[in-house]
């Protein structure tokens, strides 16, 4: 679980009222067992063994708006318990808008500029450049990139392409695109 407190986006989720029996979306209509410790207090199932919280009402709510870490923090389960509920509701893994926020966040908080820079920088190093040669030494194109290149090679050329393209083969410029 994270060690800071994740925010929630989709405003309070609310314990259900006190009931002997709560409707689950896994198990059906189950007997309530106790409540848990997390921040959110959640009706537990009453079974042998652990406990395990009841898949219902506003819990739903949050395990189709919330990231999982989130989740996981304010309800006091595992990440594992919440891939599992989300699997179990048909969420999205990653077209939710508590993960796209999440994701979102830790995108801009390690990604300044200077760190894209270095990145794209490091991107045109010899060794990088020789890397993704060899990564692609003795593949075979797909399909629909050659059936692309068949057609671009057919099509009727910009005047002057020739010399641009002679000009830039000349100089040793095969590693970018040729100005126009």
């Amino acid at each position: 679980m994270p060690k800071s407190k994740p925010i929630l986006i989709g405003g309070l989720y609310l314990p259900p009222q006190p009931s002997d029996i709560l409707h689950d979306e896994v198990y059906g209509d189950v007997e309530v067992g106790g409540w848990s410790t997390g921040p959110i207090p959640w009706p537990r199932r009453k079974k042998a063994g652990r406990h395990s919280l009841i898949l219902y009402g506003d819990l739903i709510r949050a395990v189709r708006t919330e990231s999982v870490a989130a989740i996981a923090w304010w309800f006091g389960v595992s990440e594992t318990t919440v891939w599992k509920w989300r699997v179990t509701l048909g969420v999205d893994i990653n077209n939710n808008a508590g993960t796209q926020r999440l994701y979102k966040l830790l995108i801009t908080e390690k990604l300044t500029p200077e760190v894209s820079a270095r990145g794209r920088e490091a991107a045109r190093s010899p060794e990088a450049i020789d890397r993704q040669r060899r990564a692609k030494r003795g593949r075979p194109s797909h399909p629909n990139t050659k059936a692309a290149l068949a057609t671009a090679a057919s099509q009727p050329k910009p005047e002057g392409w020739g010399k641009r393209a002679n000009a830039w083969m000349l100089n040793g410029k095969r590693h970018r695109a040729p100005q126009k």
